[in-house]
């Protein structure tokens, strides 16, 4: 069953049209540091990469997502307090990032399908483009539980890799990751991240901003950063 505030929030919501919606949540995220592919895009031999993994078993982020009339952004907020890594003899600050992740979001745009990825890399900045391609997942609707008061649905990727919990009682399906699935996503377990919705809010306190700018589809960005890493790795 739902907690009363927020069934009453969302039906509020509802009755007023689908149109008018508006949805503020924030999730609170961990590095999944059991898994074999967190940093395996560094390059670091197995040893190294497991050691580097481990020392974010202890970093906690948040990110937030905003829905209003079919756009969305989804962002991780900035570190409220530093929250440092060390690794091989040198300490990273992670809130030292906080200026980039500010300015880095990821927009959807359900009418039209769209992604649209603001990023920083290599020192520069890029849009990325790319459609919203739902991949197939496996719904145990005999495996429930509540999250935030509302009943939520496990559901498994085809690979195993990634499992989700969603609720078809807020209707928005591939938010904030695209699964396919009839509902808003408030728990993701992956291979890189997991991620567990921490408040709801029927409101929002920004617009919803479409990137602007020079625009670089997503396969040629892949192709991009890899010969950047390749080249790196040569040197």
């Amino acid at each position: 069953m739902m907690k009363n505030k927020y069934l009453l929030a969302f039906m509020l919501l509802l009755s007023a049209g689908v149109s008018a919606q508006e949805l503020t949540i924030t999730y609170t995220g961990t590095y999944n540091t059991q898994s074999p592919t967190l940093f395996a895009e560094s390059g670091l031999n197995e040893e190294m990469r497991s050691s580097l993994a481990s020392a974010y078993k202890d970093v906690v982020f948040s990110s937030q997502l905003v829905y209003k009339d079919g756009e969305s952004e989804f962002r991780m907020l900035p570190f409220g307090e530093d929250q440092k890594v060390v690794f091989m003899g040198q300490t990273l600050n992670l809130s030292s990032n906080n200026e980039s992740l500010k300015q880095n979001y990821q927009y959807k745009n359900h009418g039209e399908g769209l992604v649209l990825e603001k990023t920083s890399v290599f020192g520069k900045n890029f849009i990325i483009s790319d459609t919203i391609q739902s991949r197939p997942y496996t719904i145990y609707k005999n495996e429930v539980k509540e999250i935030l008061g509302f009943e939520c649905i496990k559901a498994v990727s085809e690979d195993g890799k990634t499992t989700v919990w969603f609720t078809s009682h807020i209707p928005i399906p591939n938010e904030p990751y695209v699964c396919g699935l009839d509902g808003l996503i408030l728990e993701y377990y992956g291979d890189q991240i997991i991620s567990i919705a921490s408040d709801i809010q029927n409101e929002v306190d920004h617009a919803v901003v479409r990137p602007e700018g020079k625009i670089m589809s997503k396969k040629d960005f892949d192709e991009m950063v890899k010969k950047r890493v390749d080249m790196l790795k040569r040197h």
